[in-house]
């Protein structure tokens, strides 16, 4: 899997579903591809992004 493109693909989804939260996920995408671009495990990173993302999901539909 192209980690890297994933992300950005899930990023974009994430924005359009979550709009509010654009810069988190701006922040958090951006996070991602600088550790990965350090030398970190991409496949970790992109689990790291995805786990944010569901809480961002979960806090938004839940109001949590």
């Amino acid at each position: 899997m192209d980690y890297e493109k994933q992300l950005l693909i899930e990023a974009r989804a994430a924005i359009r579903q979550f709009p509010g939260h654009r810069c988190e996920i701006i922040d958090l995408y951006t996070l991602a591809v600088g550790e990965i671009e350090e030398g970190g495990s991409a496949a970790h990173e992109y689990e790291l992004f995805m786990d944010s993302i569901s809480a961002i999901r979960k806090e938004t539909l839940t109001g949590a």
